[in-house]
């Protein structure tokens, strides 16, 4: 027994040396400034500067306030879904779309700020390049912004990787640090807003086949299961694509999209290619995939009179 006691104490006393050596460094590394930024942010492009979209969003986002809608998802979500537009349909909307944001993320997302008493509706866009991801990316974002720790510690246990456990620690010592720039396209509630239109040579990718992220599906449906739970009403969207996209990988996508909605027995609305909209790539588009307001200013009211059709929502 003694033995095992002193086998015990010296396991103890070098882990805490470990971990005192571990916040010590890192420590350092937030605290000197090479340049305007610590010295954290040369040591990998896992780290993001405090600030954007996301920073702000979540700064606005009232989770007292009730909303009728709650889009959520990628880049195409914040730059897709203009809750002025949803204002001006009677409907209050607010966009908890983050960049590269994928299932894996938005599932910590939604326990941490997503109720009945908040939210009418879940609109979950749903796009392929998003779902490619590991949640990575989206992790060292939502790690720097979002004003939860609970929201972070949820990726930390469920992405496996000690690296979202070191952005975890790069939080907790930044804490008191102001945000690092702003993003001049943010507009309120979540939105951005991109007037620009695609010019010169675009890359669709057509060549690209799809391979979604391992988890990404089972944290789909793990998205679902957790508003299904909770009574909100969820609904899976895509929004229009360009019709120079990749239509074979988009086919497959759906394929794997619309099992899920089945299974779980919610509604895959897919816009990808079929909603009978005057869009043009390059007007419309402000890079291979992704809106610009005239897009939006298409595209919202379509979506809106199509989830009033449903039901989804209020007239």
């Amino acid at each position: 027994m003694k033995v095992l006691l002193r086998v015990l104490s010296k396991a103890l006393l070098v882990g805490l040396i470990a971990a005192g050596a571990y916040v010590g460094v890192l420590f350092v590394m937030c605290k000197v400034k090479v340049g305007e930024n610590a010295l954290i942010y040369r040591a990998g492009d896992v780290y993001n500067l405090k600030g954007g979209n996301t920073y702000r969003k979540f700064r606005e986002f009232d989770p007292a306030k009730h909303y009728d809608v709650v889009v959520i998802g990628s880049s195409h979500a914040y730059r897709g879904y203009d809750p002025r537009i949803f204002r001006e349909q009677g409907l209050d909307m607010f966009n908890l779309g983050t960049s590269s944001q994928t299932p894996l993320n938005t599932h910590a997302l939604l326990k941490e700020f997503i109720t009945e008493a908040n939210t009418g509706l879940i609109v979950l866009d749903c796009y392929e390049n998003a779902l490619a991801l590991d949640g990575l990316e989206s992790a060292a974002d939502l790690s720097q912004n979002v004003t939860s720790d609970a929201a972070v510690l949820r990726m930390v246990a469920s992405m496996h990787d000690p690296r979202v456990f070191n952005m975890f620690t790069v939080r907790m010592l930044m804490r008191n640090e102001p945000a690092a720039y702003v993003d001049s396209f943010y507009v309120e509630a979540g939105y951005s807003m991109n007037t620009d239109s695609a010019h010169d040579a675009i890359d669709y990718g057509l060549d690209r086949t799809l391979e979604l992220g391992a988890r990404q599906p089972e944290y789909l449906v793990k998205c679902i299961r957790y508003c299904q739970e909770q009574g909100i009403p969820i609904v899976l969207v895509t929004h229009p694509l360009p019709q120079a996209s990749n239509h074979p990988r988009h086919e497959a996508f759906h394929d794997i999209v619309d099992s899920v909605a089945q299974a779980t027995g919610v509604e895959y609305i897919d816009y990808a290619f079929k909603h009978g909209l005057p869009l043009h790539d390059r007007h419309h588009y402000y890079d291979h995939n992704h809106f610009n307001q005239a897009g939006v200013a298409l595209f919202n009211p379509k979506l809106i009179e199509d989830l009033r059709g449903k039901g989804y929502v209020k007239d």
